[in-house]
């Protein structure tokens, strides 16, 4: 039996897109849940997965038991840059980058590097051999990983110095007022233990968002982190009231639930063996591209977006 406490956070959300975001699955899964009548809200069973969660509502789940997926499924990742030191890759959405445990058995990109035989680091436990840094499994775009132990260390290092770094391409449901950087600190939340939060006890966090176009409530905003905080730029942003299209979790309140779009764009990072400067650019996923240039007032400049796209982020990167 899990117990999760409802906060002011999630008022009114669906109870299906909030058992979605909170157990990490998919909507189709949860709505299962609640058909096998393993949902119950203040002891009582909840079949109806419309139903709009109020302040302080305790959410059991019981006897969970989402399908995992066959471990052997061929998967697909395009690679930006290989030698013989590290791999950049962009990650796809839904797809975690490690296990949590041993017993998960979930896809994964370190399933990938070993389905293709890649050679990774040593380091670390046999799930986590080369990973440097992780993204979400709802969040795509570049990462890098070591393919041999003097490069996991050396990355580590500039990953700890904050040499390395990637900047995100995210859509909001508020366009910015202006560009702006945010210094809160942040924990994890003391009910809900999947989720992040804004506290003066927390960790130290910061980060900035620029602007790049919007149209009526849509904009396309950059961030860069300054800090490595676990979901840092969602608790950023609903700090400040914007929340990323598709994350119920911390606050969307539209009805775009395909998934969260929040793309790691840019890359930059110095080679461990060579000492050369590099900066690698992810494509951004064909739905969150569509939603971009329906969204935004680029419109029809279809031809020309990734052009002027890549131009802004060469600047900001030089501009750091």
């Amino acid at each position: 039996m899990q117990e999760i406490l409802v906060n002011e956070h999630n008022i009114q959300d669906r109870l299906d897109i909030f058992l979605k975001e909170t157990l990490n699955i998919t909507r189709n899964n949860a709505s299962k849940l609640i058909k096998n009548y393993q949902i119950s809200i203040n002891n009582t069973i909840i079949q109806k997965a419309s139903y709009e969660l109020k302040t302080n509502d305790i959410v059991r789940i019981a006897e969970i038991q989402i399908p995992q997926k066959n471990e052997e499924t061929k998967l697909e990742i395009e690679i930006l840059y290989e030698d013989s030191d590290i791999l950049v890759i962009n990650k796809p959405i839904n797809l975690i980058v490690h296990k949590a445990h041993e017993h998960d058995m979930q896809n994964s990109v370190v399933n990938w590097l070993i389905q293709n035989n890649i050679q990774t680091s040593s380091i670390g436990d046999s799930y986590r051999h080369g990973i440097i840094h992780r993204l979400d499994k709802t969040t795509s775009g570049a990462m890098v990983i070591a393919k041999n132990n003097e490069s996991h260390m050396a990355l580590k290092e500039q990953l700890q110095q904050r040499t390395m770094g990637r900047f995100y391409l995210c859509m909001i449901d508020n366009p910015l007022k202006e560009n702006i950087t945010i210094q809160s600190n942040i924990m994890r939340h003391p009910k809900n233990r999947l989720k992040y939060i804004n506290a003066k006890s927390g960790k130290e966090a910061k980060s900035a968002f620029y602007k790049i176009s919007s149209k009526d409530n849509n904009e396309l905003i950059c961030a860069k982190l300054f800090t490595g905080r676990t979901h840092q730029i969602r608790v950023h942003l609903a700090k400040i009231n914007r929340h990323i299209i598709g994350d119920y979790f911390y606050g969307y309140k539209g009805e775009y639930d395909n998934r969260i779009l929040l793309h790691s764009h840019t890359l930059y990072l110095t080679h461990p063996r060579t000492s050369e400067n590099l900066r690698f650019y992810a494509p951004i996923p064909k739905d969150m591209l569509e939603y971009i240039q329906r969204f935004t007032d680029f419109g029809g400049k279809d031809e020309n977006f990734e052009e002027y796209l890549y131009d802004f982020m060469h600047r900001f990167y030089s501009g750091i």
